[in-house]
Order: C-alpha cells, then sequence, then structure tokens
C-alpha cells in the first residue's frame, strides 16, 4: 500500500511539473509572439516613404498653405523641405529634417529654416549665414533667434530680398553654423516658387 501510494505521488509530482514546463513553453511563446506582432508594423510602414541614401520624401515640391490664426488674422504659408538629412553627433544624431518656410501674417512676412534636431549657434541673436543662389557667389544674411527661444529655428533679416532671389533661383545652399556641431551646408529646391502675397 505504502508503495502504490508513493508510486501516485511520484507520477503526480512528474505530471504536475510537465503542465508547468508546457505552460511557461506556452507563455513565452505568447510573449514572443506578442514582442513580434508588435515590431512588424514598425518595419513595414506603407503609408511613409522610405528615405533612400539620405534623401528626404516629400522634399521636392513647395507645400502651401492658407489658414486664419486665433486672433482672425490671415496666415499664409510656403514650406519646402532640404532633400538630404543633416547628420549630427549625439544627442542629436539619427538624421534631422530642415524646412525653409515663408510666413506672412497681416504686414509682417517672415523667412525661417526650422530643424528637427540640433541647435542653431546664434550667438545672441546676432547670428550670420551664407547664402548661394544656383552657384553664384555667396552672400551674407543676418538672422535672429525666435522670439519663444526656440534654438532649432531661425529667422532671417532681408526677407524680401530672400524671397525675390527665390523665386528666380532653383536652388539654394544655405552655409549656417550648429552649436556643438559645426557648419552644414542645407540644400533647397526653390524651382517653382509661388508667392504673392
Amino acid at each position: 500500500m505504502k508503495v502504490l501510494l508513493y508510486v501516485l505521488s511520484l507520477l503526480t509530482v512528474v505530471a504536475c511539473s510537465g503542465n508547468e514546463k508546457s505552460t511557461q513553453n506556452k507563455a513565452a511563446d505568447s510573449i514572443n509572439t506578442s514582442v513580434n506582432t508588435a515590431t512588424r508594423p514598425v518595419d513595414a510602414l506603407p503609408d511613409k516613404p522610405t528615405p533612400q541614401n539620405g534623401a528626404v520624401a516629400g522634399s521636392n515640391a513647395w507645400h502651401y498653405e492658407k489658414k486664419v490664426d486665433k486672433e482672425g488674422r490671415t496666415v499664409y504659408k510656403a514650406s519646402i523641405i532640404s532633400p538630404t538629412l543633416l547628420e549630427f553627433d549625439f544627442p542629436y544624431n539619427g538624421g534631422s529634417t530642415a524646412t525653409m518656410t515663408i510666413r506672412k501674417r497681416e504686414t509682417d512676412t517672415h523667412v525661417y529654416i526650422q530643424v528637427s534636431k540640433g541647435q542653431f549657434n546664434r550667438s545672441f541673436q546676432e547670428g550670420k549665414a551664407r547664402v548661394r543662389f544656383d552657384g553664384g557667389p555667396p552672400m551674407t544674411y543676418a538672422f535672429l533667434a525666435a522670439e519663444n527661444g526656440s534654438a532649432n529655428i531661425v529667422f532671417f533679416n532681408s526677407e524680401q530680398t530672400l524671397i525675390n532671389k527665390m523665386k528666380a533661383a532653383r536652388n539654394m545652399v544655405v552655409d549656417v553654423e550648429f552649436a556643438g556641431q559645426g557648419k552644414r551646408q542645407i540644400t533647397f529646391k526653390t524651382t517653382g516658387l509661388k508667392w504673392n502675397h
């Protein structure tokens, strides 16, 4: 009788440990499946084109916008994205997109460049950039920092001069310095700008 109880106890322990391993394996498989499922959509984003060789999707055309701001003023914008990513060191590594925008609100017109990552070297509101149109001689333009203190955006002086040159040019190259990253050249394909505001 003791032997029979001993054998039954042993079989129960062995059977339970087999079920536990099976349950653990099923749980691990479930976790692996959920992890794999969670990472699959990130690899295959059908709605967003993947940049090739440092190229930025949607960078060959001007994008226009007209809206009314919170104060009831009509705001016009024309924006274009640089076709190449800016490559910075840590902490801004991973590619930064540069966008140039012309904005008109009532009588104020602004031309500014904004980067998705990085900080312009502004030298207390007295920053400068060298700008070249279609391989012509570079000219120096002063720029100002944003009023809200954002370091990833600079506003050019001589807005109307820049707009007129952009309308006549195919390409614009801006040579500007970034804080802790040195100088970079930002190219914009300015062909086809329509701005009558």
